[in-house]
C-alpha cells in the first residue's frame, strides 16, 4: 500500500502540527508529504487580530510563530531521513495533484489539517481512496474547529478518523478517539491530541494494508446534525470568561 500524507503549510497547532506529520514519515506504507501552501498576507492578518483584539492571542501567536519557523525543514528533513519524497503545491485539486498521484501510484491520502474540501476528481484517483483526520467526535461534532466548541460548551474532545466522501465529516467511522486534554487551555490540548493523532493513524495504515480494505465501527449517523462554522472574535472572549487559556 502506497500512501500520501497532505497537510497545511501552517496550521494553528503549536509546532505546526509538525509532531504529527514528522512522526508519519516512518511508517512503512507512507511514501510521502503533499504540503498544500496556504500563507497568505490574509493569513497574517487574521493571526494579528487574535493577538490585537485579546480574543485568542496564544492562537494568533502560534500562527505566527508557524508561519515564520523552521517547520518546512523539520518536514523535509523527516521525510529526507526516512527515503521519503516532499512535495509542495497550492490545491489538492490541481491538475499537479492529480498526476502526482496518477505517477506515484497512491492508493491511499491521509488528510490531516487541510481544510480543503476534496473533489471527486481526486478523491476516486488512489484505489483504496482518501481518509479524513477530524477534530471533532463523529458523528455528532462535524463542521469547523470542532475541538474550540467542544472546549467553550463543556463537551468531549478528540478526533475521529473516517472514509472521505464528495460530503463534508461524511462516510464510515474508522475510529473515535476521546482525549484527556487539559480543559483550561486549547492550546494544550490540541497539542496532546495531535501526538495522539500519530499514533492512532499508524494502527489504522497498518489494519488497512494487512486487510487490502477499511473497517468501519460506527455508522456515521445522527439523529441531530450540526455542522459548525469558524468562531468569531465574541466566542473566543465567551471562551476566556470560562477560563480556558486561547
Amino acid at each position: 500500500m502506497r500512501t500520501l500524507i497532505v497537510t497545511s503549510s501552517i496550521t494553528f497547532v503549536p509546532e505546526n502540527y509538525d509532531q504529527m506529520i514528522c512522526s508519519m514519515a516512518s511508517h512503512p506504507s507512507v511514501v510521502g508529504l503533499l504540503i498544500l501552501e496556504n500563507r497568505s498576507i490574509s493569513l497574517l492578518i487574521k493571526a494579528f487580530a487574535l493577538i490585537i483584539t485579546f480574543s485568542a492571542p496564544r492562537l494568533g501567536l502560534t500562527m505566527i510563530k508557524n508561519y515564520f519557523g523552521n517547520s518546512l525543514q523539520r518536514r523535509k528533513s523527516a521525510y529526507k531521513i526516512a527515503n521519503k519524497k516532499t512535495w509542495i503545491l497550492p490545491d489538492i485539486n490541481s491538475t499537479e495533484a492529480l498526476e502526482l498521484l496518477k505517477n506515484e501510484k497512491i492508493d491511499l491520502i491521509v488528510n490531516s489539517r487541510t481544510r480543503s474540501i476534496f473533489k471527486k476528481q481526486i478523491l476516486n484517483q488512489p484505489s483504496l481512496g482518501c481518509i479524513n483526520i477530524h477534530h471533532g467526535l463523529l458523528p455528532d461534532q462535524r463542521g469547523l474547529m470542532c475541538d474550540f466548541w467542544a472546549h467553550l460548551e463543556g463537551q468531549d474532545f478528540g478526533f475521529s478518523i473516517h472514509q472521505m466522501t464528495s460530503k463534508i465529516d461524511d462516510g464510515p467511522i474508522l475510529h473515535v478517539e476521546k482525549i484527556a486534554g487539559n480543559k483550561n487551555s486549547y492550546m494544550e490540548s490540541i497539542w496532546l491530541a495531535s501526538q495522539k493523532e500519530a499514533q492512532v493513524t499508524k494502527i489504522i495504515l497498518d489494519q488497512i494494508s494487512n486487510d487490502g480494505s477499511f473497517k468501519a465501527i460506527i455508522n456515521n449517523s445522527s439523529s441531530s446534525i450540526l455542522y459548525r462554522k469558524n468562531p468569531s472574535l465574541i466566542d473566543g472572549y465567551r471562551m476566556q470568561r470560562k477560563g480556558v487559556k486561547l
